[in-house]
């Protein structure tokens, strides 16, 4: 019952992403344009230090103009393993680190456009160790780190501060009895 690609016409790409114009035949047997964008795969790290309370950052969003309260995420660098990419990109971050991390879900954030998967990657007990190391880019978007009790969840989400998909998607999964 799927689709079959006929044709995939490369529009754009870059270093983070790449975009495509595709011919698609249908199971009706019709041909159609489908449009699709592909990100590398990558991590959202619910960390949480060793009072259990969650690390985030305040991280301005260009393509909204606004500045949002996330968790530390970021790209898998090639040979690197979710659980590896959370706890380097944590570190880079917001100076935190941590002895290990487990995968809680693999989602697809806009399965109809984007060819993309985000791990949610648990870490707990992570202790300060450092400054965060971000460079160039990252380190003119992401703010000081913020610890906040999972007790504050439900609050945080009704003033709007937690106000992307992913985060809500990644503390459902992590914090389901604070929604």
């Amino acid at each position: 019952m799927g689709w079959q690609r006929l044709d995939r016409r490369t529009i754009y790409e870059s270093a983070y992403m790449k975009a495509w114009e595709d011919t698609v035949k249908l199971p009706s047997g019709q041909t159609a344009e489908y449009s699709v964008v592909d990100f590398p795969d990558g991590v959202l790290v619910v960390a949480t230090d060793t009072e259990g309370r969650l690390i985030l950052l305040d991280e301005y969003k260009y393509a909204v103009d606004d500045s949002v309260l996330t968790f530390p995420a970021g790209g898998i660098d090639e040979g690197e393993t979710p659980e590896q990419a959370a706890l380097r990109e944590l570190k880079e971050e917001t100076g935190y680190e941590a002895d290990g991390a487990e995968i809680i879900s693999s989602l697809y954030p806009f399965p109809s456009k984007l060819a993309h998967i985000s791990h949610v990657v648990r870490v707990s007990g992570a202790i300060k160790a450092g400054e965060p190391t971000q460079g160039g880019l990252e380190a003119e978007t992401l703010g000081p780190v913020q610890l906040v009790s999972p007790d504050d969840i439900q609050q945080l989400i009704k003033s709007g501060k937690f106000n992307t998909t992913y985060m809500v998607s990644a503390l459902a999964l992590a914090f389901p009895d604070k929604l």
